[in-house]
């Protein structure tokens, strides 16, 4: 059922439906942005009226009331849920953030309704309605920028964590809520992929490296590497940059005894990987270790100049179960 247009008010150049009087008889208008004015769950405008004839509002600017009847006016629509509900992220129509929507679930009856009026300007001798339901007074959703504090928002979390709106597709924007659930569905992936990399690096070929120097210690490194990021963060895998070349120029030598590697200079294909470089103190590969070496100290050698600076080639990858990734499509090829 629609807002009452019999009568309409002109306000800021906008012919705006009103709605009815408060008990205090403060005249309410529809908002100009688009009407939050709620028909699922049974309200109509006859009884958001109704309960607009109860509140005073005291000439407050911002006004939240739960009216409270003597009888079921409708069916509450924001219920209760539980780990067993089959709930679904959705984007309403016209709201900037996620919403929680529960499949599995029939209306409650109830005998309220929820109405939230404000004033377009402390001046104002009128109310615009922000939003009205047949409910109970819920908080607001986490996303919303007039969360005023910390501990407000905390309050939102923990509501919306416990309850959900029924599911109805005719308040759900479908192309803004399918890019939501692809976008969180990759957002897991990614953190599947962080939460088993080892460290980010760019890789050389080993034979190549290995035929133009010959280790000299008792194990050489099977994946040799520069290190751009251990353990790295999900902003720190540059998923989309996995594959992509660099090229390598070893200017130092070094070896202690217990650790042997190069100190290198990077040119890498792609800016995001560049950055990466450009962040290491001494970016170097390791070429062996002793028994009692470990790769990780080879930033600490002394390096001496090389009189001839050694030219390789790399690829950005990822180190994971023992291996360099260097993409992840559908069949997670290692190449």
């Amino acid at each position: 059922m629609e807002p009452n247009t019999a009568k309409t008010e002109t306000l800021s150049s906008v012919e705006a439906p009103f709605f009815g009087n408060t008990k205090d008889g403060k005249a309410v208008y529809d908002r100009e942005d688009g009407s939050h004015f709620h028909t699922e769950g049974g309200m109509s405008p006859e009884l958001l009226a109704s309960a607009l004839s109860i509140i005073d509002t005291k000439d407050r600017p911002f006004v939240l009331e739960q009216v409270d009847f003597d009888r079921p006016v409708g069916e509450q629509t924001c219920v209760p849920v539980g780990p067993d509900d089959e709930i679904e992220m959705v984007f309403r129509k016209g709201r900037s953030g996620p919403t929680p929507m529960v499949k599995n679930r029939e209306p409650i009856p109830c005998n309220s309704t929820v109405v939230i009026l404000c004033k377009e300007n402390p001046d104002s001798d009128f109310y615009r309605l922000v939003t009205s339901y047949v409910g109970e007074l819920a908080t607001r959703e986490p996303w919303d920028p007039n969360i005023s504090s910390e501990e407000e928002k905390k309050t939102c979390e923990e509501f919306w964590n416990t309850h959900a709106l029924l599911y109805d597709e005719d308040l759900i924007d479908m192309e803004r809520t399918r890019g939501h659930l692809e976008m969180a569905e990759n957002n897991k992936k990614t953190e599947e992929i962080r939460e088993k990399t080892i460290y980010a690096g760019i890789f050389v070929d080993p034979e190549d490296l290995y035929g133009k120097v010959s280790p000299r210690l008792e194990k050489s490194i099977k994946d040799p590497h520069i290190t751009t990021k251990f353990k790295p963060g999900v902003e720190d895998l540059n998923l989309g940059q996995l594959g992509t070349g660099a090229k390598i120029t070893a200017i130092g030598y070094g070896n202690d005894g217990r650790n042997e590697g190069l100190l290198v200079k990077i040119e890498a294909d792609e800016p995001e990987i560049q950055k990466a470089c450009d962040a290491l103190e001494r970016p170097h590969i390791t070429l062996s270790v002793s028994e009692e070496g470990r790769p990780k100290d080879t930033v600490n050698l002394e390096f001496s100049p090389l009189e001839t600076p050694i030219e390789l080639t790399g690829r950005y990858g990822l180190f994971i179960q023992g291996k360099p990734e260097f993409s992840f499509d559908d069949n997670n090829e290692n190449e």
